[in-house]
């Protein structure tokens, strides 16, 4: 490939040979990549034989050839005469705008809501596939959207910039996909979405939002072309939208491509917002690592400044099951639809603690820990765990909790009991109220003394 390379390089000596418009200043006619080649010209016959000329020659030489089968060419303000005699030279067909290049789609205008059906499609196929799975706890439908969706969303706000309207969309796919409500359910959502998309630090669940990280690579994308001049594609965009103007104060001009116009549009949103362009580019500054931004704190500074919880350890302690933390996650917030709750919005008549033998009615507090059945169990994981504390008030327990330090193993391990109960004691109120069954307080304390001391055992100090 380095002989082709080199003979298109030197087309830049035959005078007749003319050069894209766009490309002309960096005499650009190619570009190579692993098993695709672009080719640039003026749209006549002598610079488009040229071109085909040293690929032929190329194909002489190593015995390779294009499948022609595979291969388009594209036009732009070309005659239709034009056009015919290129085609006879080439023996091509005419591509048409949006193609699509590793999954994204190229194209020359401005970026539809339907030109994202694929990137729609393909959070979709995997939300569907995962959704068949009825055993899915809402850890689980957690850890799908951090790991598999925030990859294909991060890959496509990467390479393009995507209108407000699709990633509003790619937000509800997922907060639907977490919380089981779908198109035609009147289902609430437990927690709203911009709270899930919080740091866990700040009490969230570090879910990234579709719409800040969009906003964070366009920041990206400006702070190279602000500090990098050697990549192709910034002098490229230096010598066609900036013609020696500063990124942070050019403004878009009518015949600049839709795609630049998004990225003007973006910074001057964030400037607005944090006051200027030297507290942008400070903000920028302070996620870099060895001079490149990096990614993810990047969008954590763009994230709104909230303050960190105190229980947000407690909640998520390095020994924590996933599904232990979230109910515990959801319970702390008073989120967890409990009785009282429920007759709130209407949707039972009574309210009455099926864990008590009193007429006692059911709420987070009471459910955790006042009710005579789960303070046994709490106050008997206290004497398992040699606390020197005993309380069963919710608020105590969170504030004791809470302001724990250090990483020893039992500081995690006080913390894995507490979520483990939490999570039980929830478990067994749902089992009581939806299927009848019922548990003692002795056989509970077992299984959380038993998930307690496995997670100990496989993850050795």
């Amino acid at each position: 490939m380095d002989y082709l390379s080199r003979s298109l390089t030197k087309l830049k000596e035959d005078r007749g040979f003319k050069f894209h418009p766009k490309c002309k200043k960096l005499q650009i006619s190619h570009l190579i990549f692993a098993d695709d080649l672009l080719l640039f010209a003026k749209g006549e016959t002598y610079s488009v034989q040229k071109l085909y000329q040293c690929f032929k020659s190329f194909g002489e030489v190593s015995g390779l050839e294009a499948n022609t089968d595979k291969c388009s060419i594209f036009y732009g303000g070309v005659e239709d005469s034009v056009k015919r005699e290129i085609a006879n030279i080439l023996g091509f067909t005419e591509g048409s705008m949006q193609i699509k290049y590793l999954g994204v789609p190229l194209i020359t205008k401005r970026l539809s809501y339907n030109d994202c059906l694929p990137l729609f499609n393909k959070i979709t196929k995997q939300l569907q596939n995962w959704t068949k799975c009825r055993t899915l706890t809402y850890a689980g439908r957690l850890k799908i959207i951090k790991s598999v969706i925030s990859g294909v969303i991060i890959y496509w706000t990467s390479n393009c910039i995507l209108p407000v309207k699709v990633l509003r969309k790619i937000d509800e796919l997922c907060r639907i996909f977490l919380w089981g409500k779908d198109e035609h359910s009147s289902k609430v959502p437990l927690v709203a979405w911009d709270k899930v998309c919080l740091g866990m630090k700040q009490g969230g669940m570090g879910v990234y939002s579709a719409q800040i990280w969009n906003s964070a690579s366009a920041l990206r994308s400006i702070w190279f072309i602000h500090s990098n001049k050697e990549s192709l594609w910034i002098k490229w965009i230096h010598e066609n939208y900036l013609k020696h103007e500063d990124i942070w104060q050019v403004e878009a001009r009518s015949g600049d491509s839709w795609m630049w116009k998004q990225l003007l549009r973006i910074r001057n949103k964030v400037m607005a917002v944090l006051g200027g362009a030297e507290n942008t580019k400070s903000l920028i500054m302070s996620s870099c690592k060895n001079s490149k931004p990096i990614l993810s704190t990047l969008y954590k500074n763009l994230s709104a400044a909230v303050i960190s919880v105190p229980w947000y350890k407690t909640v998520w302690g390095g020994l924590n099951v996933p599904k232990h933390s979230f109910i515990s996650w959801l319970a702390i917030q008073n989120r967890l639809l409990t009785q009282d709750r429920l007759l709130k919005r209407g949707i039972i008549s009574s309210n009455q603690c099926c864990l008590c033998t009193g007429q006692i009615t059911e709420s987070r507090d009471h459910l955790f820990f006042e009710c005579t059945f789960s303070s046994y169990i709490w106050n008997s994981i206290m004497d398992w765990m040699n606390f020197k504390k005993k309380s069963c008030n919710w608020n105590q327990v969170w504030n004791w909790f809470s302001s724990m330090r250090g990483k020893t193993l039992q500081v995690k391990l006080k913390r894995l009991v507490l979520t483990a109960s939490i999570y039980c004691i929830w478990r067994e109120r749902n089992a009581r109220l939806f299927t009848q069954k019922i548990s003692s307080a002795d056989h509970l304390i077992k299984v959380i003394k038993f998930e307690a001391s496995t997670i100990i055992f496989n993850n050795p100090p």
